[in-house]
């Protein structure tokens, strides 16, 4: 295995967790009602659930990137910006009162 692969990988879950985030809010602000869409409530909640697991993949694959090579600054950076993110978003889940 190429040993940035696994950055690679976190850093990949973690712009996947940006780019849903940001359609989300687009989603919001916007003025598109996406309720009178059909079949849409399946395709958010997956989205929902790739938004909730994304910055936990990175995590751990950014954890095992650097565990695998300490020496590596950008590894625990991977590692820092998921973590922020995983709880970062907690936080906004625990503060706001939409669910």
């Amino acid at each position: 295995m190429n040993k940035s692969s696994l950055r690679n990988a976190a850093i990949s879950c973690l712009a996947l967790w940006a780019t849903i985030w940001l359609a989300f809010l687009s989603i919001r602000f916007s003025s598109l009602d996406i309720r009178v869409i059909p079949g849409i409530g399946p395709i958010m909640l997956v989205a929902l659930g790739s938004v909730l697991l994304a910055p936990l993949a990175a995590i751990v694959l950014a954890g095992v990137a650097s565990v695998r090579q300490p020496k590596v600054s950008w590894n625990w950076l991977a590692l820092a910006c998921a973590a922020a993110a995983f709880f970062g978003q907690g936080f906004l889940f625990f503060v706001s009162s939409w669910m």
